[in-house]
């Protein structure tokens, strides 16, 4: 009797056991397939803005319908290549201009149940496109980066079957302009779900026997079911699986024992106590695994930036309690978004890895290093002090700005360091984080150094860099801009060209040097406003600057727009300029990562008359591969090199190689910053006779270079300096 009650009682509570973890596992099962169902959705729906976010789906979707464009670029593309079986394009007034349905374009006859089907997420889209205002305002909010995505996805019933619909809205990628309107057209996609579609599902999510059924159909017995619904919350298909049953399987395996012997049980018991506790164990595995996915980024394997606070509330509280302060470092790679665009996804991907590496051999045991977004790192310093991470900071940059082997080959990168010192226990983890990415904003600003520390008065110069680019963006408008010009001669002083220089005078805050204002202009975008009015103003004044030649700055972010060549073939028609008397100069960063694009337009700005010059030669990556494969007219020695001449010689060794290069490649050479006639000298010596500093003139207006021009014979004289025609600084 006590056998068979000891017996009974371990068979009672090795059933209810099972029956635990049967329902354990069904419960873990629908919430998997629950998540994955809405995530399997949710990247079908994202697919679409690959064609839904772009110029030319505006201007033949939007501006003006092209129905063979839109078959070849819409239908065909979303059926062919991203598998899609329906297409249908909406105007302005969510009418159908365009269905495709499978291989046929012309089915606007077919979509009546789907535009009824897809009413709520069109609807959900122009509430989305409403909130978000006019798309020029919002492109500039977005600083140059293509506007959000604005989609909404559904499930429903149509004549076509069970489909998973996404409704996208038609947006410009790089700030096409628009006619006045409110509204946009939107794509409509559509994926049937089928079995084929719950295939794709159960081999993702381990699902043994899915099936897909009508709501309301009969129940297969022993199978779950997880209800789809519509946007509207009414069912609309059930999806059935035959869930895993340990418990059970568990169970079948330990009755025979159990029967055997009393013995045998206790034994079985023994044994299954042990494989329970194993079950356990890979389930705490899996939810630790699921727990170390939530805090760390899935490329590198680096906390992210959930992580990254939790680890600053605990350096907050240990600064509380042990005032052991700690430091902040935001780090952000120089050229990420370059290299992407010319090596691939792959090649960037690559690069991520091996700089999380090379960071991590630079943090201590108890510092942490998280990555926050595609270029973007953290470092939490333990125990910081100012000297301290100011050495950390210098060797995060020493590191990334070595020259890093991946697949694709060598690429330089670099990077820009932000740090802030923590010494407050009352401040927030947000505002740490906050603090250090000022401190990188500032950095980048300055472009003196390639980190800057958090100082309170950050916050005001912030502010008054955001009234800067609003005062600059007036003056663009309203002609608050004028252009100086500095002599360029040759070494017997005899004036053979000028450079051109952007100058703002402030009617309140006085002259605001190009240091200053040229970055607000990178980074708000008006770049391109500005050095158009520079070149515009450069073409015209070279008609009352006889055959003198304009030497005029181009940015990298001009010169990568893709209507910069078409505007400037724009301009020289109608200024009527003589392009062989302009000069573009560029900097050696537009060449590194042997970019095709870059090498196109200048070829096609040589096409149009015009000379290249390589700017502040010898700061950067110096490469003899980028003065023989690029069309380089000219070089220009750094004013960093002249400074030192006749008191460094390793200055003077440097500006005679540079000079030698330029002579074997037969190329013209100028050195700029020529204060002195010690630096004039030594540069005569090195066989370089192009000069341009204040030794012969500071930037001046027209028409002091015009009275310098009376003249023609007459060299210019050193330390001839116009008060009048000063205007500030040279670039």
């Amino acid at each position: 009797m006590v056998s068979a009650a000891l017996g009974i009682g371990v068979i009672t509570a090795l059933m209810a056991f099972a029956n635990m973890a049967d329902r354990a596992a069904l419960q873990r099962e629908q919430q998997l397939l629950q998540k994955g169902f809405s995530g399997l959705l949710q990247e079908q729906a994202k697919r679409p803005s690959a064609v839904a976010l772009w110029d030319d789906a505006v201007k033949n979707l939007d501006v003006s319908f092209d129905h063979d464009w839109t078959e070849s670029n819409i239908g065909q593309y979303l059926a062919g290549v991203q598998g899609f079986e329906l297409a249908v394009v909406l105007d302005r007034e969510d009418q159908p201009v365009f269905a495709m349905v499978g291989d046929d374009p012309n089915a606007i006859a077919q979509i009546d149940s789907v535009l009824i089907a897809a009413a709520p997420i069109v609807e959900k889209v122009r509430k989305a496109e409403e909130r978000r205002g006019p798309i020029e305002d919002h492109l500039r909010e977005m600083a140059g980066q293509p506007p959000l995505v604005i989609y909404s996805t559904a499930v429903s019933k149509t004549d076509l079957g069970l489909m998973a619909l996404t409704a996208t809205l038609v947006q410009p990628d790089f700030g096409l302009t628009l006619p006045e309107t409110s509204r946009s057209a939107v794509l409509i996609s559509g994926e049937i779900i089928d079995q084929g579609f719950l295939s794709d599902l159960a081999v993702r999510y381990l699902l043994n026997e899915a099936t897909l059924h009508a709501p309301d159909a009969e129940r297969v017995p022993g199978h779950a079911a997880l209800l789809v619904h519509d946007s509207s919350g009414h069912p609309v298909a059930r999806i059935e699986w035959h869930p895993q049953s340990p418990g059970a399987d568990m169970l079948r395996m330990s009755m025979p024992l159990v029967l055997v012997a009393l013995v045998a049980l206790i034994i079985l018991a023994m044994r299954y106590q042990h494989r329970g506790r194993k079950a356990t164990q890979r389930l705490i595995e899996s939810e630790a695994r699921v727990a170390h996915l939530a805090y760390h980024d899935t490329l590198t394997g680096l906390p992210n930036h959930l992580r990254l606070l939790d680890h600053l509330g605990d350096a907050i509280e240990r600064l509380r309690n042990e005032r052991q302060p700690f430091a902040v470092h935001c780090i952000d790679l120089n050229r990420f978004n370059e290299i992407n665009d010319s090596f691939g996804q792959q090649a960037s991907d690559d690069l991520i890895r091996e700089v999380a590496r090379l960071f991590s051999l630079c943090c201590g045991p108890e510092d942490l290093l998280a990555r926050l977004g595609k270029d973007e790192f953290a470092i939490v310093q333990a125990g910081a002090t100012p000297d301290r991470a100011d050495a950390l900071a210098a060797r995060l940059m020493e590191l990334a700005g070595k020259p890093v082997e991946i697949a694709a080959g060598r690429v330089f990168s670099g990077c820009t360091v932000g740090v802030a010192l923590i010494d407050d226990p009352e401040v927030a983890a947000s505002e740490c984080v906050r603090r250090a990415d000022l401190a990188l904003n500032m950095a980048k600003i300055s472009r003196k150094c390639g980190h800057g520390m958090y100082e309170p008065g950050m916050d005001g110069d912030l502010r008054q860099r955001l009234e800067l680019r609003e005062d600059l963006r007036e003056a663009l408008a309203n002609g608050g801009l004028s252009v100086a010009y500095q002599p360029q001669v040759h070494q017997g002083g005899k004036l053979y060209g000028v450079e051109a220089l952007a100058r703002w005078h402030h009617p309140v805050r006085g002259h605001v040097p190009p240091s200053l204002f040229v970055p607000i202009a990178e980074e708000s975008g008006l770049i391109d406003q500005l050095g158009t009015f520079v070149l515009r103003r450069a073409f015209e004044d070279s008609k009352v600057l006889g055959n003198l030649r304009i030497a005029v700055n181009i940015s990298a972010a001009q010169i990568r727009l893709s209507d910069f060549v078409p505007e400037l073939k724009l301009l020289v028609e109608e200024t009527g300029v003589d392009t062989r008397r302009i000069e573009l100069e560029i900097t050696e960063g537009l060449l590194l990562g042997d970019d095709r694009t870059t090498e196109q337009t200048l070829g096609q700005l040589r096409d149009l008359g015009f000379r290249i010059a390589l700017d502040d030669f010898g700061t950067g990556y110096s490469s003899l591969s980028y003065l023989q494969r690029y069309p380089i007219d000219k070089i220009k020695i750094d004013r960093s090199f002249i400074s030192n001449l006749g008191t460094d010689s390793s200055a003077d060794a440097v500006v005679n190689a540079i000079v030698r290069l330029a002579r074997a490649l037969r190329l013209d050479v100028i050195a700029e910053g020529v204060e002195t006639e010690i630096q004039r000298v030594c540069l005569a010596a090195a066989g370089c006779d192009d000069i341009q500093g204040y030794l012969f003139g500071k930037p001046m207006p027209v028409l002091a270079i015009q009275d310098m021009m009376k003249d023609d014979n007459a060299p210019v004289a050193p330390d001839t300096v116009r008060p009048l025609a000063v205007l500030g600084s040279a670039r």
